[in-house]
């Protein structure tokens, strides 16, 4: 009967199909890779993006191409990726902006997890929380305490969705006015609490870490869960007296929706690996960082979660979207 003969050609094809996805998965890359990170040469998400490419074109003698494609919080780089052909020779080199853009956006450029699919973290990295060093405050409370006494609170440093967020979080935990002001980039927030045109700063660790190490601001706390290596003397917010209070920056890769699993996969297994070498793991806690070489499954989650979280802190202190 026609319908008997149509199941196993049916079935073949299938068959067929997932052989050639797996045959394709087992070949990449078979050409250059371009990896595209969405922010300027010489910061965090450059640096690790380059030793990974450095890695994978040392292993599979084969280009792995850095472009730098920086502007509109991550969305011009991430525009690229989307238009790519989602075969894996075009990925995104992301950090937790992506997740943050949602939120601040009345109309963000993408739906994140429908328009990319979450290949592997490769970083979990603290923001941290200083002062210039002439502000009377000795820890995190004397700050909150101190903001508390000014109109319109203490003057914040911040630059990009990320460190923004931080800090409007901040003001909701600890109740607390701030008024934020944001610059182009970590370093010119690192030059304004130098200077004194801000009082106190939510920034990246490799932006500051010069200038707390030569005391001219004060770290009162990182603000992940977890003291970092790089600083183990500066407490967390929690530990400092704010008990509600966790930011977690973070870096991944990504690749165009729709993009085959077995690629996926295999492009996850790679960044893992490099992630875990003994050489990049170093270099990223000298950083500031955290290795954290999780796959698909778990950094989607994380993703999706993240989007959620800053969406409702974003409805709570009623911040105004751009």
């Amino acid at each position: 009967m026609p319908f008997r003969t149509t199941i196993p050609s049916i079935a073949a094809v299938i068959c067929s199909a997932f052989v050639a996805s797996a045959a394709v998965a087992a070949d990449w890359p078979s050409k250059p890779v371009r990896i595209i990170v969405p922010y300027s040469a010489g910061g965090g998400s450059d640096i690790v993006a380059r030793m990974i490419g450095a890695r994978l074109s040392e292993l599979h003698k084969q280009p792995f191409v850095i472009e730098n494609r920086p502007g509109a919080n991550g969305s011009i780089g991430g525009d690229v990726v989307v238009k790519a052909p989602a075969d894996g020779y075009t990925v995104l080199f992301e950090s937790q902006s992506i997740a943050v853009t949602p939120a601040i956006k009345k109309e963000p450029p993408f739906d994140v997890l429908k328009s990319f699919q979450p290949v592997a973290q490769t970083v979990t990295q603290a923001f941290i929380i200083v002062s210039t060093a002439s502000l009377p405050a000795k820890n995190l409370r004397d700050l909150v305490a101190l903001s508390k006494t000014r109109p319109g609170g203490l003057n914040a440093a911040v630059s990009g969705a990320g460190t923004l967020l931080s800090a409007e979080f901040f003001k909701l935990v600890a109740n607390t006015p701030l008024t934020i002001i944001s610059y182009k980039g970590g370093s010119q927030s690192a030059l304004a609490l130098v200077s004194g045109e801000s009082d106190i700063g939510f920034i990246d660790i490799p932006s500051i870490a010069t200038q707390i190490s030569a005391g001219k601001v004060n770290a009162h706390a990182v603000t992940t869960g977890k003291r970092i290596r790089l600083l183990p003397d500066v407490p967390t917010a929690a530990e400092a007296g704010l008990a509600d209070y966790k930011v977690e920056g973070w870096l991944g890769v990504f690749v165009a929706a729709g993009t085959p699993p077995d690629i996926v996969n295999r492009i996850s297994n790679e960044i893992r690996a490099s992630v875990a070498s003994p050489e990049i793991s170093a270099r990223i806690i000298q950083l500031g960082g955290e290795p954290t070489p999780t796959g698909a499954a778990e950094f989607t989650a994380l993703v999706r979660a993240e989007i959620a979280h800053w969406k409702d802190v974003v409805a709570r202190g009623k911040i105004q979207q751009e």
